[in-house]
Order: structure tokens, then sequence, then C-alpha cells
């Protein structure tokens, strides 16, 4: 299980209609990771991030790939 900032989140491979944002290093749960925010090429939201580089050795599998936030793909109770 992941976590974003506004909760559960998940991890995937790969995405669609979505566009990268500027690299930025940020300090996560698991440690620094250099990541850009990815937006819906729709409505421009904010829906998660992608991760570039982990520094941490243990985290490199996650570079390349894309965290969304449940609560930004996923409508509950409608």
């Amino acid at each position: 299980m992941y976590q974003g900032r506004h909760g559960r989140a998940f991890l995937f491979s790969h995405a669609m209609n979505v566009t990268v944002g500027a690299k930025e290093d940020r300090n996560l749960m698991t440690g620094l990771h250099t990541v850009a925010d990815i937006s819906c090429v729709d409505c421009s939201e904010v829906l998660g991030w992608k991760y570039e580089r982990a520094f941490e050795a243990s985290q490199k599998y996650k570079e390349g790939k894309f965290i969304f936030e449940k609560s930004k793909i996923v409508k509950e109770n409608w």
C-alpha cells in the first residue's frame, strides 16, 4: 500500500492522459526522491506524481513509475 498527500495511493508502471510537470526533490515517507507531479490532460487536476529518481537502493524499483492518489481517481458513494 502506498501513501499520497491525501490518503491511500496506487503505484502504476504506465499512465495515459496525463502531463508530467517539472522535476523536484521531495522528502517522502520512504526517503528523498526526485519526482514530478502528474496532471489530467483534460482538467489539469494534479492526480499524483512520477518517480524520476530514488536515492536509496531499496526504493529504486519506483523509478519511472507513477503514484495515483485514490481520492483523485475513484469516485465513492455516487
